[in-house]
């Protein structure tokens, strides 16, 4: 059987460690969430880029 202090130990480090890892992600989160910001108004910016350029091939293609 283990004694208190052990166990104490052992608790103590497996707090830690999913403290650290659960920093972690929060870390890769943040970051994640500052890519997805950057490349929003690209999508956008494309999405009606794209719509236009579809009209444009559309109204071409149809015979006058």
């Amino acid at each position: 059987m283990k004694t208190p202090q052990e166990q104490l130990n052992e608790v103590q480090s497996r707090f830690d460690s999913n403290l650290a890892k659960a920093q972690g992600i929060e870390q890769q989160i943040t970051q994640l969430q500052s890519q997805l910001r950057e490349i929003q108004q690209p999508l956008i910016e494309d999405q009606g880029a794209i719509k236009a350029l579809k009209m444009c091939i559309e109204s071409v293609e149809q015979p006058a």
